[in-house]
């Protein structure tokens, strides 16, 4: 029965990330912590990280991560961190609601460490909302982002008539962003499109995310002083870099930006 009662809390706790065959879903849990449990949280974190390197190890989990919103402080939604999973498929993802599934990566807990995450959680933290998305497309592997990474979330609204016009511009320019990943500007772009419209952090469709090193790059490129404008002419040496954006900008509207820092991962 106490088994039984740990995992119905994992259950609540952790953010999911499935797969249909061929395809990936990520999904996004957001997460207010309780007023001045900030540093249990991140501690009982930590636990987490054990449990969830287990259930990697046991090819039942590809991806753990917990990040910490950086701006806005609020916004649509109000939240303090977010966790990103990623599954292996369908299949691991909906094994993990089978208790069986946590018997092997709960063991490897001592039972102070289940008593300070599992057992506390839900006096650490409330779950504000979750969302799934596809990820369709990227360059460089956002899963071996390392802790102190910063993230830049564009939200992204584009009408049904501009849908396979503005997705056919963000594919056209993955050559850009390998480049820019080349001369250090990124770490790592990719594009998500929302798996079902639950509108519950704004009504877009797509979010585009890029991956820095520190807080510094990631402030330089969103306000403008840095850009792959360059990267853009070594690839597309023939093409007009300004009149692309306008041409990109014409498609979509940006509907807000978040920057997160990754503050724990799976090894």
């Amino acid at each position: 029965m106490f088994f039984a009662t740990l995992v119905a809390a994992i259950f609540i706790t952790v953010g999911s990330h499935a797969q249909t065959s061929g395809s990936t879903f990520l999904e996004a849990t957001y997460i207010k912590v309780t007023p001045g449990m900030n540093e249990s949280y991140l501690n009982a974190n930590k636990i987490f990280k054990k449990l969830n390197n287990g259930r990697k190890a046991a090819k039942a989990l590809s991806f753990w991560g917990l990040y910490r919103r950086v701006y806005p402080i609020k916004g649509s939604l109000d939240f303090d961190y977010a966790i990103l999973e990623l599954y292996p498929s369908g299949h691991e993802m909906q094994a993990r609601r089978d208790l069986t599934a946590w018997d092997e990566p709960v063991n490897g807990l001592t039972a102070k460490e289940i008593s300070s995450s599992i057992g506390a959680l839900n006096t650490l933290r409330t779950i504000v909302a979750r969302d799934i998305f596809d990820p369709r497309f990227g360059v460089g592997d956002a899963t071996t982002s390392a802790v102190g990474d910063y993230v830049l979330r564009s939200k992204i609204k584009v009408s049904d008539a501009n849908m396979e016009a503005y997705e056919k511009t963000l594919e056209s320019i993955k050559p850009v962003m390998e480049e820019a990943i080349k001369s250090g500007k990124i770490k790592s772009w990719n594009v998500l499109k929302r798996a079902i419209a639950t509108n519950v952090d704004g009504d877009y469709d797509f979010l585009v995310t890029f991956y820095f090193k520190n807080l510094d790059e990631a402030l330089a490129y969103s306000s403008g002083i840095s850009s792959v404008a360059d990267e853009f002419k070594k690839v597309f040496p023939k093409e007009d870099f300004a009149a692309f954006r306008s041409k990109q900008i014409a498609l979509r509207e940006i509907i807000g930006q978040e920057l997160w820092e990754l503050v724990e991962k799976t090894d």
